[in-house]
């Protein structure tokens, strides 16, 4: 079943990105994971492509550092609809996400859930944005606020 959830979500996080013509990105994040039994730190990188005007698919995959001899990673496919102002774009999201946490010498847990939140763009030079982002990860055994910083470049 976990796998089969893998492939599931790597087939639409391609489907989005390849859907119609429109302008695609490519960056990394630096991550933040809350939780009041798990915080840690991660990098990511993602992949955006926005198929209709302001809205835009994103597929990021994210590793958190070992802490507390708890490892993490998460795949996510997240939905933007991005608000212009000015040069500025905000946009809430929503999306799906896998998580994965390897406890050392323990349990490996993978689970399907959901990510609600929003986030903050804007150009630093010819294109390339920087971004700050919150979204709360929900899924069966676990919750957790997440928030990232990021850049993207347009390909």
């Amino acid at each position: 079943m976990k796998k089969f959830l893998m492939i599931a979500i790597m087939a639409l996080a391609s489907t989005a990105m390849f859907a119609q013509k429109g302008a695609t990105y490519v960056g990394a994040n630096v991550n933040y994971g809350l939780h009041s039994d798990y915080k840690n730190f991660g990098v990511g990188v993602k992949a955006q492509y926005e198929f209709l005007q302001n809205v835009r698919a994103e597929a990021s995959l994210n590793y958190f550092f070992k802490k507390d001899c708890v490892s993490m990673w998460d795949l996510n496919l997240n939905a933007h609809y991005i608000f212009h102002v000015g040069n500025v774009g905000i946009y809430p999201l929503a999306g799906l996400t896998v998580l994965n946490a390897n406890v050392e010498h323990g349990d490996n847990d993978t689970e399907l859930g959901l990510n609600l939140g929003g986030g903050v763009e804007f150009p630093i030079v010819s294109n390339v944005k920087l971004n700050f982002e919150a979204k709360y990860q929900t899924g069966d055994n676990w919750d957790r606020p997440v928030i990232s910083a990021g850049i993207a470049f347009p390909l």
